[in-house]
């Protein structure tokens, strides 16, 4: 069916990975695997409440330092995220691209208040038409009854949504709810993808020049 809107994830799509990059910086021991301390950041995020708004920074470092041994405190860790989360200006022009066609955008991502600093300080919320953080929304992409809601407050349907995404668990689940996927692992492999999918390959074009 013919794509009428997209939905783009943030951090590892329209941004660096900030999160992880910022784990990295603040892990000492360079023998821990990386992909270990980011699994933890995230339960941490996610029994603390932090990333669906019912928890503090505060709840979310407590559990985050029983668990791991990074360097500094939660101040610390905020601001390596804003800073490690740059943005990909291929995927703001590919999302511009998009917009300019008449095709709506909006932006989905598990976060925390972090995104709103960082959308502050860079004007990312003005390249969407729809901006959804799980910390307001409060409910994550584990929950796949957020597409039902975000699709709702967009008032689209699940057949014509293209959701864009680097964790293949959350484009799974927007599959199960109806909505078309893509797993992102790099812009070659994304925009051959959105291209077979129907979207225009002028669009893709404009992007890259």
């Amino acid at each position: 069916m013919l794509i009428t809107n997209v939905i783009f994830d943030f951090d590892g799509v329209i941004a660096e990975q900030g999160f992880r990059q910022a784990l990295a910086e603040l892990t000492p021991d360079n023998n821990v695997e990386l992909t270990d301390i980011a699994k933890q950041g995230m339960r941490a995020l996610l029994k603390s409440g932090y990333v669906t708004g019912q928890g503090s920074e505060a709840d979310f470092w407590a559990l985050l330092s029983v668990s791991t041994k990074l360097v500094g405190d939660s101040a610390t860790l905020r601001a390596a995220v804003i800073r490690c989360s740059s943005l990909r200006p291929q995927m703001l022009a590919l999302v511009d691209q998009l917009r300019s066609r008449g095709v709506p955008v909006a932006l989905l991502s598990d976060h925390t208040d972090w995104l709103d600093e960082i959308a502050a300080s860079t004007g990312l919320a003005g390249h969407f038409d729809y901006f959804y953080n799980s910390y307001h929304l409060q409910r994550s992409k584990r929950d796949p009854l957020v597409f039902d809601q975000v699709l709702t407050l967009m008032g689209r349907n699940a057949e014509q949504t293209l959701f864009v995404d680097d964790n293949p668990a959350n484009v799974e689940r927007a599959i199960d709810r109806g909505l078309q996927g893509i797993v992102y692992q790099n812009y070659a492999q994304f925009s051959e993808e959105m291209s077979a999918l129907g979207l225009a390959k002028a669009v893709i074009n404009a992007a890259e020049d």
